[in-house]
């Protein structure tokens, strides 16, 4: 029997076993208050470290959109959008010039008042937000006082931590530790910390207090799904714990709606003694991660048959949909330059870098037919395929690599399908000439809607026109999933609106069969298929098709815009223009005005006009 078991509340689903590190609640380390003479200077210094540390959490945000985790991405969009926000900024400003502060104790004592304000708001994802602005008050008075010692140590990996407080910086760096859950006192489910942990598999269990914690320090401990924590618990514990989990999971019995569900993943390890109930297998695997990791050079032919052959192992039966090498745009490589391009995402990427290095997919090629031999199942996905032409140009390369391992003796996967990853409008157009030849269709919906709509979803200013619940995007669907039912073949969404609650019963009604999600919202997903009726789904699916903009279209579904956050980057040396909220460059800002202490920056001579007649006022 356990030596303790508390009760608490679950913040993050999931049952993990490891030993327990408590860690102090971080906090401003501040030296002694003291005056400074310079203060235009030292403004100067609070605003290049407002922009070392907005660079840190861009690089964050793009690490987690490498990784497939876009939505998830959002969260530190906000957390640059706070940084660079003037309401937020000017009291800091203030305060080192009217009291003569330095910066980190202005930013402190500012952001402290704010998250207060905050934590009392009765809407509780507005209340929540309040971590987010002591999160951002730790990590730049950290880096004002010089002081980066980090919170979660490298020794933390297979720990489960118990802290006061879950913020977003340290979720990410428990995640890169390879911490596998947490303790904590106080937040809620909405709170960011909690989504991004929710996110990543990582369980999280509220209890009232740590201090029942405080002498098991390094022993065994378990958090379960139903709240509990369990100090050296024994194994049937743990068992029978794992069995009400999995037990819950294979009874939502979503097969008789007659979808397949799949998971996407991005490194061989995130299957690792995977339970794959009622998953089908590997509807995406993401290829660029392992490349993205390596930036001093390509990994070569033996690098990665060992990490593709993982992949086949921990996947055992199940059918692996193995997607190209997908590089370009937003992937990039230190060690590669891709040419001029005024766009990138218009730009060299996917097969179009091989028609310049075809060397690099045939490496990659030879690598995975070899790692599958076997009794593995592999389907090759090719990525952002235009046309017939680009499809027949990637399975000539593929041809000539099965030629030469023939040549070399070497064993290798002989039996394997070919897919098209439908992500470009032209790929719609001609769906019915890749069904001719293509083994199975799969669906990106991510680039295909950046694509429908002309639309960089990185791009902060058009970002919300970035819409997957578009009528527009429902007919491109129904037509592909029409073609493919026509010619018999598979065709699955692996893109975000497979993980979105509120569009996967309108996918249902579409004809939709097969959904390939993130591990980290499997369980969310497995759960809203199980309480769907596939009748009601298609009723809904017709409606929407008929519904004539996006504001018909969520009336039906019950959502509205306000779900959505708005997304983008919004880099370092950015602000936002205060009187029409576009964000701008702030070296390239045509007009700039300070108002005491404050600079502002506008788009136009207009609106820094209409700014100066309003009194210098955002309001």
């Amino acid at each position: 029997m356990s030596l303790d078991r508390i009760v608490g509340e679950p913040l993050s689903p999931g049952l993990e076993c490891g030993h327990l590190r408590i860690v102090n609640s971080p906090g401003p380390i501040l030296s002694p208050l003291m005056l400074v003479n310079d203060t235009f200077q030292e403004e100067s210094r609070l605003h290049r470290h407002i922009l070392e540390l907005t660079r840190e959490i861009e690089k964050e945000k793009r690490k987690l959109e490498t990784d497939g985790l876009s939505t998830e991405a959002e969260i530190l969009s906000v957390h640059a959008l706070m940084l660079q926000d003037p309401d937020v900024l000017r009291p800091i400003v203030e305060l080192i010039h009217n009291s003569r502060q330095r910066a980190e104790h202005a930013v402190e004592r500012t952001l402290d008042d704010l998250a207060s304000a905050l934590s009392e708001m009765p809407d509780p994802v507005l209340a929540e937000r309040a971590a987010d602005i002591r999160d951002l008050a730790i990590r730049l008075c950290a880096r004002l006082q010089q002081h980066f010692e980090p919170v979660i140590k490298s020794d933390m990996a297979g720990a489960v931590v118990a802290m006061h407080e879950l913020l977003p910086s340290l979720v990410l760096e428990a995640r890169d530790a390879g911490v596998v859950g947490f303790v904590v006192e106080t937040g809620t489910d909405v709170a960011h910390g909690a989504i991004l942990a929710k996110s990543f598999g990582m369980p999280v269990v509220r209890i009232d207090s740590l201090s029942r914690l405080m002498p098991y320090e390094g022993a065994p401990l378990a958090i379960c799904a139903s709240g509990e924590v369990l100090v050296a618990p024994t194994e049937t514990e743990v068992d029978v714990r794992r069995f009400a989990v999995d037990g819950h999971r294979q009874s939502i019995e979503i097969d008789r709606l007659g979808v397949g569900l799949w998971v996407s993943v991005l490194t061989p390890e995130q299957i690792e003694k995977f339970p794959w109930d009622d998953v089908k297998g590997v509807g995406l695997y993401r290829s660029e991660a392992l490349f993205l990791r390596h930036q001093d050079r390509l990994p070569d032919e033996e690098t990665q048959v060992q990490v593709y052959r993982q992949l086949f192992e921990n996947a055992g039966d199940r059918e692996v949909v193995f997607r190209t090498l997908d590089l370009g745009a937003d992937k990039k490589l230190a060690h590669m330059h891709f040419g001029p391009e005024e766009n990138p995402s218009l730009g060299l990427r996917a097969h179009r870098l091989f028609r310049f290095h075809p060397e690099i997919l045939a490496t990659q090629i030879r690598a995975v037919l070899r790692a599958a031999h076997g009794d593995h199942r592999l389907s090759l996905l090719y990525p952002m395929l235009e046309s017939i032409d680009a499809w027949r140009f990637m399975k000539g390369i593929v041809a000539s690599v099965v030629q030469s391992l023939i040549d070399d003796g070497v064993p290798f996967k002989k039996d394997f399908l070919q897919g098209v990853l439908i992500e470009t409008p032209s790929a719609v157009w001609c769906v019915d000439r890749f069904l001719e030849e293509a083994d199975f269709l799969s669906v990106g919906t991510n680039d295909l809607v950046q694509y429908l709509f002309a639309v960089e979803r990185g791009s902060v200013n058009v970002a919300h026109l970035y819409q997957a619940d578009h009528p527009i995007v429902l007919q491109v669907i129904q037509h592909l999933v029409a073609h493919a039912a026509s010619a018999g073949k598979r065709l699955s969404i692996c893109g975000e609106m497979a993980a979105d609650s509120s569009m996967i019963p309108v996918l249902l009604g579409l004809g939709v069969t097969d959904l390939s999600v993130p591990l980290g919202v499997l369980d969310t997903v497995r759960g809203r298929l199980g309480g769907l009726d596939l009748d009601s789904c298609r009723t809904l699916g017709q409606r929407c098709l008929a519904a004539d903009g996006i504001d018909a279209l969520r009336a039906e579904m019950g959502t509205s815009d306000s779900r959505r956050v708005r997304n983008g980057t919004v880099a370092g040396g950015t602000a936002i223009d205060p009187v029409c909220g576009m964000v701008v460059r702030v070296g390239a800002a045509a007009c700039t005005m300070r108002v005491g202490r404050t600079q502002y920056y506008f788009c136009s001579r207009a609106c820094r006009e209409r700014f100066a007649a309003d009194g210098g006022s955002t309001h």
